[in-house]
This record gives structure tokens, C-alpha cells and sequence, in this order.
């Protein structure tokens, strides 16, 4: 619950610090003595957006702070928890400050940096705030379903529906990841192939590009080679003294003889010697590689073939032989993946045909019981309402499933709509006079009729919703005197199980209040400020006397307000 609320610096607003108790809490005072701003700063405080001119004049900085206590394993708790943040035996901490120079706003919960959007999340769990108009949870239609599921208890079909559209939905962003237009895989496959295909049958896997070019570069220059080569082999090995082979040896002889004489020249013939066995052995291979300069014309076309076939890869393949091998690895895989996805595809059918009928059943089941639910929570509100002077009221709560022409999941000739929640679209409906058909409760209703029918909503809501505070601005606007009772009775006992802070302008409402503030406005010092007081027993009767019969306050007014407040007693 909100044990205390402090504010400072907002609108007139010097400072206030007010402590609330469980139960039934009342705030009343004039018209325009500034109880609505306490509200204002409740939602600043809560994820609102506030701008310099909702500021104290003359101030730079605008202040907000309240102290929860909730239970220690809530779900406030559990929020905190993930975002890293300790609430010790469930008490929450909120501040919130808005500074004039900067426009900017800076959050803290427990005394941990918190950003806007963890207030507001955080908020849903602490605090519910109905005003007349666009705060009114009951015009979200987005809200109906949860109330519908709150009221019902449906966490666990809700659970096993939320659990199928997971596995479901996990199966779909695989099938949608793998799948595409069938007969683009199909043309795609049979291009990989004959690629592959292609490649292959070139034999560029055993083929040594720089090889096979230096061939055909000596096949092509073959006759000119080899005339080149058979000269110098004539220099080399011509008969008689003309090849320098035989004219070597002489050169041996000579030096060797020499040496018989100069014992040093040994070294000398030792070279020449080497330089004679270099001369044989290149005569030797020169013979040798004539040879080999002997090809037919088939060989020179079945080289030149290979060739062509290799420039014609590089055309679509890749630059050189290297690269078109390194397309031949990839497209490989990829065809590898192809003939998988197939497989895979195939398999992923039938997967999904399996978790869309277990969607299916757990949807079917969800959406009974949301039906059912809804059925009762209309009766009950209905039948508040009249309690609350709508005599003539029908509530009703339209379940309408939506549809998805993609969805694998079918019920009655329709593709429903795949989420965690199920697939129904949950909206109140709302006639407020006889002979009315029911219609969209957030078209048709009225800013006083939206107030009761929330007011009766979180009656029959009351304990199923784990909010803990609930704070009503001015529930009562346009509720007359016999209404009042009713309406002050029924927050009775929404305040059994919530704590409640009504803004009011009715005695009968007020007089019910465990706890009785007053809001009241002063000028001092050419400052307008507002003040909250809490009321003793007196200080009550002489405020249920001025709602009764304004001021001056009469004897009559406040007769008919300690018979009031006496009356009320015993009812609590």
C-alpha cells in the first residue's frame, strides 16, 4: 500500500508530506483547493510527463517521493528483482524530480537510477488510478482481456496456451528462415548441380593451371625450340675439333701433362676435369629434352582443348583456377544445404501441423473459459450496477476470435490468429437504458456511467487483482444523494482487500472514511500554497457539515453531520 506521499514545488504545491492508512482513505476540500494535484503528482510520479510550467514559480526544482509497502514476494518485487534492485521486506522506495533549467526528469527507485519506462511498468503493480476520462483502464479495450483473465484465474491455460504459440512460433521462424518459393529452390538446385557438374568433369581438381599453360606454351613454340635446342647441341657435340666438347678434352690432356712438371696445376686440372663431366652431362640432357619436344598433333589439340575449357570456367566461375575452386567449395555447400532444407522442410511440416493442434486445443480451452468468465464478471458487474443507480444497466463482454489467413491453425473454416495470449478479442459492452442494444462500452458510456461501471468492475475484481492502492479522483461525479449510499457502500468493501484513496465531494462518501483529509488552499505572502491535514473526530463532523450545507456552518448542517458520521460507524 502508499504509507506516504511527499511533494514539493508542484504547481502551488510548496510542500506537502501526507501519511496514509490501510483501508478506506478520504481527501476532501473546496473546489479548486488543489486536491486533483495530488493526483497530478501521482501520476508525475508514476511514469508521467510534466513540463516547466507545471513547476512552483520561482522554483527550479519539482519533487515527488512515496514509500510502498508490498508484499515481500509480489510482483513488484519480482520486477525489481530482475532490474537488479533489492526491496527489503517489500518496501519500495519511488522519487522522481523534474529540474526548470535542464527539462529533464530523473528517476530512482530504492536509490538505484531508474529510467521513465521502468516507472511506469513498476507503477502498474503499485498503484491503480481512475479518474473521469482518459486514465480509465476500462476504455482500453487492450485491458479487457486481462481483466477478464484476472477475474477467471486463468493463469494456467493462459500458461499451456502461451507455452504451444512458443514451440509454434519457433517452428514458423525456422520454416520462414529455410523456406522460400519452391520452385525458385527447385531452379536453383538443378543451377548448383549442373555448376558443380561442370567443374568437375573438367578435372581442374588435378590440373596445375601454371603447368598446363607452360606446356602449351612449349607445344605452341615447339618447331622454334627445337631448332634452337638441335644448334646448340651441334656447337656442343659437332664431330672433329668444331664441338666444344672435343675441343675440351684437349684442353685436359695439356693441363694434365702440365702438371706433371707443376705439382700446384693439379688443382686446375681438377676443374677442368669437372667442367669436361658438366659438358657430357649437358650434352646428355639437351639429347634428353629433344626428346621430349616430340608430341602429335592430338596432343597439342587435346592440351589446347584444356586450355579453352579453362578460360571458359574463368568467364563464369572466377579469375583464375584457384578462385573457381574456391566457388566450386562453396557452391557445394550450399546445394548440400539445399537437399538438407528439403528434408528439413518436410519434417518442419509435419512439427508444425503437430504444435498448431496443440495451440489449437490449448486456444480452444483458453477461449471457453474466457467466454465463461466473461459471462460471470458481466452478471456480477450488472447487477452492482444497479446498486449503483444504473437500474437499467446490461454489461456484456463481447469474445470475438481473430483471423489470419497465414495461420497454421484452423477452427470452423477460420485461420485464427497466432499469440501468447490465444487469439480472442476481449471488449466490454455497455446499455445504459432500456430497449438499448449493447455497444462498445468505451463508445457509449458516459463519464459518470465509465466511473461506475470501473467502480463495480473493481469491486468484483477486488481479489483477483494484486494491485495493491486504488485511488479514485472524484468517483463520485454526477452520482446524486441516493446513489451516494450505494456508491460509498460499495467502496466499503472494495476497501476490505485494497487500500483506497478517494477524492470526494459527497458526505456520504467522506462520512464512511477510516481516514479524513483535507486539502485547503492559503495565500501568504502573495503565494498561493495548499495544505493536507488529517482529521480527528470533530475536525470531520465540521468538514461532513460543510459538504452538507456549505459555510458558515449551521447548527442544523453539522446535527445532520454528527448524525451522519454516527450512522456510519457502525457499518464498519
Amino acid at each position: 500500500m502508499l504509507q506516504q506521499l511527499s511533494i514539493k514545488n508542484f504547481a502551488i504545491v510548496d510542500s506537502v508530506t501526507m501519511e496514509f492508512g490501510p483501508g478506506f482513505n478520504v481527501l476532501t476540500g473546496e473546489t479548486g483547493a488543489g486536491k486533483s494535484l495530488i493526483v497530478d503528482a501521482l501520476y508525475f510520479l508514476l511514469g508521467d510527463r510534466i513540463t516547466a510550467d507545471m513547476l512552483r514559480a520561482g522554483e527550479e526544482r519539482a519533487v515527488a517521493e512515496a514509500l510502498f509497502q508490498v508484499p515481500p514476494k509480489g510482483s513488484a518485487v519480482k520486477k525489481l528483482a530482475e532490474w537488479g534492485i533489492n526491496a527489503v521486506k517489500g518496501e519500495i522506495l519511488v522519487k522522481r524530480e523534474f529540474t526548470r533549467s535542464t527539462g529533464k526528469t530523473r528517476s530512482f527507485v530504492n536509490g538505484e537510477m531508474a529510467t521513465a519506462s521502468m516507472i511506469a511498468e513498476l507503477g502498474d503493480w503499485l498503484v491503480d488510478i481512475h479518474g473521469q476520462h482518459e486514465h480509465q483502464a476500462i476504455f482500453n479495450v487492450g485491458r479487457h482481456r486481462q481483466l477478464i483473465d484476472a477475474f477467471g484465474r486463468l493463469e494456467k491455460p493462459l500458461e499451456k496456451t502461451s507455452e504451444a504459440y512458443q514451440v509454434l512460433s519457433q517452428l514458423l521462424t525456422e520454416q520462414t528462415r529455410l523456406g522460400g518459393d519452391s520452385r525458385e529452390i527447385a531452379r536453383r538446385t538443378d543451377l548448383l548441380q549442373f555448376q558443380i557438374q561442370e567443374i568437375e568433369a573438367s578435372g581442374l581438381e588435378t590440373l596445375n593451371e601454371e603447368e598446363l599453360l607452360n606446356k602449351f606454351q612449349t607445344m605452341k613454340h615447339g618447331e622454334k625450340i627445337t631448332k634452337q635446342v638441335l644448334e646448340a647441341q651441334r656447337l656442343l657435340d659437332a664431330e672433329g675439333d668444331g664441338g666444344v666438347t672435343g675441343l675440351f678434352g684437349p684442353v685436359v690432356s695439356r693441363l694434365q701433362d702440365a702438371a706433371k712438371l707443376d705439382v700446384e696445376l693439379e688443382k686446375l686440372v681438377d676443374v677442368a676435369k669437372g667442367l669436361q663431366e658438366n659438358l657430357n652431362q649437358l650434352s646428355y640432357d639437351i639429347a634428353g629434352k629433344l626428346e621430349s619436344y616430340s608430341f602429335s598433333d592430338a596432343e597439342y589439340q587435346e592440351l589446347s582443348d584444356k586450355i579453352d575449357l579453362l578460360n571458359n570456367l574463368k568467364k563464369k566461375y572466377g579469375d583464375s583456377a584457384g578462385e573457381i575452386l574456391k566457388y566450386l567449395e562453396r557452391i557445394r555447400e550450399e546445394l548440400k544445404n539445399l537437399l538438407g532444407r528439403e528434408g528439413r522442410l518436410k519434417a518442419l511440416g509435419e512439427e508444425i501441423e503437430r504444435a498448431a493442434e496443440s495451440y489449437g486445443e490449448a486456444g480452444s480451452q483458453l477461449s471457453a473459459k474466457r467466454f465463461q468468465s466473461g459471462k460471470e464478471l458481466a452478471k456480477q458487474v450488472q447487477d452492482a450496477l444497479k446498486d449503483l443507480g444504473l437500474t437499467h444497466a446490461q454489461m456484456g463482454v463481447q469474445v470475438t476470435p481473430q483471423e489470419d489467413e497465414t495461420s497454421p491453425v484452423a477452427e470452423k473454416g477460420k485461420r485464427l490468429a497466432l499469440s501468447p495470449h490465444g487469439w480472442d478479442r476481449v471488449e466490454f459492452s455497455f446499455s445504459a437504458n432500456p430497449g438499448e442494444p449493447l455497444r462498445p462500452l468505451a463508445k457509449v458510456a458516459s463519464g459518470g456511467e465509465a466511473s461506475r461501471v470501473m467502480l463495480a468492475l473493481k469491486a468484483c475484481l477486488a481479489e483477483s487483482d494484486e494491485v495493491p492502492t486504488l485511488i479514485f479522483d472524484e468517483i463520485d461525479t454526477g452520482v446524486g444523494a441516493r446513489t451516494a449510499s450505494a456508491v460509498a457502500t460499495l467502496l466499503t468493501h472494495l476497501s476490505k482487500t485494497k487500500q483506497l484513496l478517494c477524492i470526494s465531494h459527497l458526505a456520504p462518501i467522506a462520512g464512511l472514511g477510516e481516514h479524513h483529509y483535507q486539502v485547503s488552499k492559503a495565500i501568504e505572502k502573495g503565494k498561493t500554497s495548499i495544505s493536507v491535514n488529517r482529521l480527528t473526530e470533530a475536525g470531520r463532523i465540521d468538514e461532513l457539515a460543510k459538504m452538507l450545507g456549505g459555510e458558515p456552518v449551521s447548527e442544523t448542517s453539522r446535527s445532520h453531520a454528527r448524525e451522519l458520521y454516527a450512522r456510519m460507524r457502525p457499518s464498519r
